[in-house]
């Protein structure tokens, strides 16, 4: 039986939260249940590492997240320092037959002694410099050099999208045999369409009546288009002066974001429609999803666009940008619109505020298209990677 290793410890750290976080406690739960039906690999997951090399290490994947998720917060660079001293010491005493990095942003040192996967979320960066390549990363060719290295100098590389695969191979020259798209999955249950016994009580306590917002999740950066969707929502006011429809947010924003959100709805005269949630609860994300009119997600670039699926699968009609990964993942269970055109993004919100049919016909495709992105096919999508990478291995290809 072959051995897979995957590095759990970015959980003791705020991107726990985060997509790239997301990313990894749920490829472990998968990992974990569809290890259960694999009698040919094993995966065990790093859930502590030590800066001289040693690991603690667990078979219980899922237990691992549930403790790595309640644990103290660890600062970002001391953790990514010690994935970069100690990760290949921890993986030639531990001899696995491959080791998987879901975060690229902490590059392992020396040779771990097996070949080594890492996960490409995106390359954004190097998409919108001017926005993402801050004084930490120089200039974007510094950048480009960076991620150069994250990704050449693994051995293979899994894309989170289609897209993602594009940007590695055009951006920075991967070679497309390197690269195996295995789109992300989540956990259907947990985002199901089927009201809960708390929606009500959820939405009440955050002062919300169903069907009367538009919901937007995640941060308020450059490319989540918030001018654009704040444009929106101000045209959809101004065509229905009755309309008491407002915008929630729904995350954890620091005090730039929040106040750049209140300064833009006070440019567009909205600021009274504008309800900033701060972080909620999977369990109360569901409950919002399946209470709005629509999720808003017209980003300008998105590696993959986990509030979409999320989204469909609770039932929630999706207005979503025709571009990057979204319209890959969306496909025509969503409305993809120009993330620039305000009027398209209000058209969108109109159509779904006024007409109830149209709501349910787009609630159903995309809780059927959902089903795409299961928890369960990313697992066995990134097995089959570990397998695949081993068999190579043992070839001496």
């Amino acid at each position: 039986m072959s051995t897979a290793l995957l590095d759990l410890t970015v959980l003791a750290t705020h991107a726990r939260t985060r997509g790239i976080g997301r990313y990894v406690a749920d490829l472990a739960l998968g990992l974990a249940r569809a290890g259960k039906r694999a009698d040919d690999l094993r995966v065990l997951g790093v859930e502590e590492l030590g800066f001289a090399g040693g690991a603690q290490v667990t078979e219980d994947l899922s237990g691992a997240v549930q403790r790595l998720s309640r644990s103290s917060v660890q600062a970002h660079a001391t953790w990514a320092y010690r994935v970069r001293v100690a990760l290949s010491a921890a993986a030639r005493a531990l001899s696995p037959d491959v080791l998987h990095t879901g975060h690229p942003n902490a590059t392992p040192l020396g040779n771990p002694g097996c070949p080594r996967v890492t996960t490409c979320h995106d390359l954004i960066p190097l998409r919108f410099p001017k926005h993402y390549v801050g004084w930490r990363d120089g200039t974007r060719a510094s950048r480009e050099w960076l991620d150069r290295r994250r990704f050449h100098s693994a051995d293979h590389v899994i894309a989170v999208s289609e897209s993602t695969a594009n940007d590695l191979i055009t951006l920075l020259g991967v070679s497309p045999q390197r690269i195996t798209v295995v789109h992300n999955g989540v956990d259907l249950a947990r985002w199901s369409s089927e009201p809960g016994e708390q929606d009500g009580a959820v939405r009440a306590r955050l002062g919300l009546s169903e069907s009367h917002y538009v919901l937007c999740v995640g941060s308020a950066d450059f490319r989540k288009n918030h001018h654009g969707m704040l444009a929106a929502l101000a045209k959809v006011r101004r065509a229905r002066p009755d309309s008491d429809v407002v915008m929630v947010w729904a995350a954890r924003l620091d005090l730039g974001m929040q106040l750049e959100l209140r300064r833009s709805a006070l440019e567009h005269g909205v600021s009274g429609a504008l309800k900033l949630v701060g972080y909620v609860s999977d369990e109360e994300l569901a409950a919002l999803y399946r209470g709005a009119v629509a999720q808003l997600f017209p980003s300008r670039a998105e590696g993959f666009g986990y509030p979409v699926v999320e989204a469909m699968a609770a039932g929630c009609p999706v207005v979503t940008s025709d571009r990057s990964s979204l319209a890959e993942i969306a496909g025509d269970a969503a409305y993809q619109v120009d993330p620039e055109d305000d009027d398209a993004i209000a058209d969108a919100i109109q159509t779904l505020l006024t007409d109830s049919g149209e709501r349910d016909r787009m609630s159903a495709r995309g809780t059927v298209r959902a089903r795409r992105f299961a928890l369960e096919r990313m697992a066995e999508g990134t097995l089959e990677v570990y397998r695949d990478v081993v068999a190579r291995a043992r070839r001496g290809d």
